[in-house]
This record gives C-alpha cells, structure tokens and sequence, in this order.
C-alpha cells in the first residue's frame, strides 16, 4: 500500500516546477532540507522568498527548494504540496496560503509535524510555528499617502485590480486605501481597472486599450506585481514614459529595472527576500531551541526617485 501511494505521489508531481540555484548539487551534502511551496499564480512570490532563504541557508547547512504548479492548467492543491513534503520528509517547509480550504500538515516518516512556516492567508486552525504577515491596513495607508503626494491636476488615479474573490487581506488594503482618500481627499477620482483577458485579447492588449482610452491620465497604481510590470509596458508602448507616473507594487527584478528605467516612479514593496531570511530564522530556531515567534512582521518599504535640488 505504502508503494503505491509513493508511486502515486511521484507520478502526481512530475507536474511539478521545481526552482531552485545551485544548491540542487549540494541537497544531498547539506544536513537539512527545507521545501517553499505554493500555488503558480505566487511562483515570482516565492521564488523572491526562496532567494532570500537561499542568501542564509548556508549559515545552517540547509539546501533550499522550491515546488509549485506549472501553471494554473497544471495547479497542484496546497494539501497535496504537503503530502510531498511529507513524502520526502522535508526538515521545514515555508508555505503561501492562498485559501482557506482547512489542511493537514506535513508529517515526517517518523509521524512528527514538520516545522511549518506560512506566508500569505493566515490560517488560525492550521498548526504552524509562525505566520509571516504584512499589515494590509498600514499597506493601504501607505499606498494612499504615495497617491496623494504624486496625484496631478486632474486629481485623478487609476487603480489596476485583480480577482481576489474572497481573499481578506486584499479587502483591508483595499477598504483603507479608499477609505483615507475619501475621507482626507474627497476631491480625488478613482478609477478602477479590472485587469484580466478578453476572448480576442490579452492582459496587454486590454490594459493598453483600456490606458489609451482614459482622458486626463496621469497616474496609475497598479496593486500587483504583475500589474505593475504590466502597466510599466502598456506605459512604455504608449510613449507615456515620464508623462505619466506609476506607483508599483513588487520586489522582482523586474519592478526594480522598471523603476531604475524611471518607468515607474515610486515602488511599494513587501521585502520579500527578508521574509524568507525571517522565515529560516524562524525554522531554525525551532529546530535548534524548541521555540519561535508565533507571528513575524514583514517589512514594508517604499523607494522614491530623488529630486535634484
């Protein structure tokens, strides 16, 4: 029975993407093994968490791996990313949770909970050492403050949305962001812009039309990361560079050349590689104490273009 469910697991992730440095030749040299896992649609996420994972794994003799779907058509359940790491008998895992569904922790072949360390939706049921979150209202008090100091005479700003069905995070950051505005600045205009895919076009295709058609557009604030790399192009295509500004979200490599292209103007980000440093800290002082902090901060900071005086 035991090899049939170990040759089920396998066959099941060969649809698996695994990410990972270096570090994949010295899994089998260092002593422990810690997996970062999560859904596709979080993959530049955690690849981000992972590299700062990465950036102190040596200090605990620890290889660093990331597993997620391909993609959305080839989505692998969070439940059955801890099967596999129950499978492998991971040392820790550092896991997105990007629902609310109710899951089992992974177990080791001993039977024991591995060290588990979430990011993402916090889960009060689910038995993890620590949760690693971002304050939503301090993200949609901040973000609204950068709207108003870059706001233009139209006093008008779109906002790029994405689908988040239930996701109650996103909904704080949202209702404090809209909430300051309308309070503090009831002259301000807000626009919102679902961005998402048409039967005849793409996300790119849409968002330019859409941006091309807006009248008086001088600052778009989109609340992703893919929406800001999104936005920093359909900016770029339109010939809009330095005519209007952007106020992006995100810590990839992408969001930070769009921003040193002055692209984008001013970027929100969560810093993320720091969460992943956190987040062994975390495993490891459990690992080597017996405890860890139950709910760790991350850090928010917010880079500006300086201004020649």
């Amino acid at each position: 029975m035991i090899l049939v469910f170990a040759v089920f697991l396998v066959f099941q992730f060969l649809s698996l993407k695994s990410v990972v440095n270096s570090q994949e030749s010295q899994t089998s040299s260092r002593g422990y093994n810690i997996l970062v896992v999560g859904k596709s649609d979080n993959g530049t996420y955690l690849n981000q968490v992972a590299k700062g994972a990465m950036d102190v794994s040596e200090n605990y003799n620890a290889a660093v791996e990331v597993y997620t779907g391909k993609s959305k058509a080839q989505e692998i359940p969070m439940q059955s990313l801890f099967d596999y790491a129950s499978y492998l008998s991971a040392d820790g895992v550092i896991a997105y949770i990007s629902g609310n569904e109710p899951l089992q922790v992974p177990v080791n072949r001993n039977g024991t909970p591995i060290p588990l360390i979430t990011i993402g939706n916090y889960l009060p049921n689910l038995q993890q050492l620590s949760f690693i979150g971002v304050n939503f209202s301090e993200l949609g008090k901040i973000t609204a403050n950068e709207i108003i100091s870059l706001i233009g005479k139209s006093k008008k700003v779109i906002l790029l949305v994405s689908a988040q069905g239930n996701n109650s995070s996103y909904s704080t950051m949202m209702n404090t962001l809209m909430n300051t505005l309308t309070n503090e600045h009831p002259e301000i205009t807000v626009t919102n812009i679902l961005v998402h895919s048409e039967t005849n076009f793409s996300k790119e295709d849409y968002l330019r039309q859409r941006l091309a058609s807006e009248e008086g557009l001088e600052l778009v604030v989109p609340l992703s990361e893919e929406n800001t790399i999104l936005a920093a192009q359909s900016v770029r295509d339109l010939n809009l560079s330095g005519k209007v500004k952007i106020l992006g979200f995100g810590d990839s490599d992408d969001c930070h050349s769009y921003f040193e292209k002055n692209i984008v103007t001013e970027l929100i980000s969560v810093k993320t590689r720091n969460i992943g440093q956190k987040a062994m800290e975390e495993l490891f002082e459990y690992i080597n104490n017996g405890y860890a902090n139950s709910y760790v901060s991350a850090e928010i900071e917010v880079l500006r273009r300086e201004v020649a005086e």
